[in-house]
């Protein structure tokens, strides 16, 4: 019982953060850089289309659908938290943009019927606890025919968040690529697409690369 007390507690405080940074997210440039990276990735790797219907899962404020909206039929922003999700309704109706659809839902403590041509990501596998179940749930998901694109860190060694951060230190492309395949994924390739940089507090220069994994269906 302590346990699941515990458990949730983290889980409010994990929304809490990134409610927090909501409406402010999109001014940092570093967000909009590493977007326009993926994105161009994406374009380069996968024959996007506008008769395709894609998810966007964990988009917070929606940045890279914002960037691929006019090359795709329909994408549904999904976030499970309110705050980014409030951000992104307020974007979709200042630009007048009507094939994106921001929702609020939590994929990895529910189920969705509908199914896509695409599902993407950015940032946010690292995030997930359990990526076997989160690969089995995109694999019902995705249509046959249709592709996935994850968006994340290379390993390291921590650094990259603060302390008390309990998600994935990064992967190892190579590993992710068996798990895809034993979800039923065929096609999985990798590419460096982005590098954060940042200075570390001695002034050095700190680089954290990330990739940008395909698959298809």
């Amino acid at each position: 019982m302590k346990v699941l007390i515990i458990n949730n507690i983290f889980k409010i405080f994990k929304m809490s953060e990134f409610d927090s940074k909501a409406s402010t997210w999109d001014e940092n440039p570093m967000h909009m850089d590493r977007s326009r990276q993926v994105a161009l990735k994406m374009q380069e790797l996968i024959p996007l289309n506008k008769k395709m219907i894609a998810l966007e899962y964990g988009a917070g404020t929606g940045i890279l659908s914002f960037l691929l909206y006019e090359q795709l039929a329909e994408i549904t922003m999904m976030d499970n938290s309110v705050e980014m999700v409030r951000v992104m309704n307020e974007k979709v109706k200042d630009r007048n943009v009507s094939n994106l659809t921001p929702v609020c839902f939590n994929l990895e403590t529910s189920t969705s019927e509908k199914k896509y041509d695409l599902i993407y990501n950015q940032m946010v596998l690292h995030h997930i606890h359990d990526v076997e179940a989160i690969f089995e749930k995109f694999y019902d998901m995705v249509l046959p025919g249709g592709f996935l694109a994850i968006a994340d860190l290379y390993s390291e060694d921590g650094s990259f968040h603060s302390n008390g951060f309990d998600g994935h230190l990064g992967f190892d492309p190579q590993k992710l690529k068996e798990k895809l395949l034993a979800a039923g994924f065929s096609q999985v390739k990798a590419e460096q697409c982005y590098s954060v940089e940042r200075i570390n507090p001695d002034g050095s220069n700190r680089s954290y690369p990330i990739f940008l994994l395909t698959a298809s269906k």
